[in-house]
């Protein structure tokens, strides 16, 4: 998958949505029934909720593609501070932290536990 290549269904995508546009449209205008739009109206919007999930995945699959990857601590040191966070958000799905217990606790970084993905 190269770089700048766009998503190859994008054309059958702006097709569905125009279609569904334009059997709502017709019904809006008594052109055809709302019967005949509840009929020909869920196989499109299905077509296009697939075709929506599909340009999602090609999207993150470029995405993911195009972040360099880190193998070394000395390649995530010499990346940049914005790009290092980034990096450690998506890495992770949760912190959790655990009770310290009553009274005026000081702060205990080993009750953080994060949660890796």
């Amino acid at each position: 998958m190269r770089e700048g290549e766009p998503w190859p269904n994008a054309s059958e995508l702006a097709e569905v949505e125009a279609d569904i546009a334009a059997l709502t449209q017709a019904a809006k205008a008594k052109e055809i029934t709302v019967s005949t739009l509840l009929q020909l109206l869920p196989d499109l919007e299905r077509r296009r909720d697939e075709l929506k999930l599909e340009r999602g995945r090609f999207s993150k699959a470029r995405h993911q593609a195009a972040s360099p990857s880190v193998d070394t601590l000395e390649d995530f040191l010499a990346l940049p501070l914005e790009r290092q966070q980034a990096l450690i958000l998506h890495s992770l799905s949760a912190i959790l932290i655990h009770p310290a217990g009553r009274g005026v606790r000081k702060f205990d970084p080993s009750l953080i536990e994060p949660v890796w993905r």
